[in-house]
């Protein structure tokens, strides 16, 4: 597995991407974490692989992490670079 962190104001349009791309949610949580804050994590499947989205927001400073799968790797630099591309716009 390979781990990424990713700019945590993209995770919607990140959501979004997967959606369009056929990634199937396989599960997802959401909750308070540490008393402070809030999060949530989102597992997807495509085929062979997989990916993982943690979110959380703490007192207002918010990060993200995608871990996901070797085989996911083509796929998730595709993605990211569709993510970089969001954000210079």
């Amino acid at each position: 597995m390979k781990i990424q962190d990713i700019p945590a104001k993209q995770c919607e349009f990140f959501k979004q991407l997967m959606l369009e791309n056929k990634w199937r949610i396989t599960h997802q949580d959401a909750g308070q974490t540490h008393l402070v804050g809030w999060g949530y994590e989102i597992h997807w499947l495509l085929d062979n692989q997989k990916a993982i989205l943690r979110y959380s927001d703490k007192q207002g400073v918010a990060s993200a992490i995608l871990e996901y799968s070797d085989a996911a790797t083509d796929e998730m630099n595709g993605l990211l670079n569709q993510l970089k591309k969001g954000e210079d716009d």
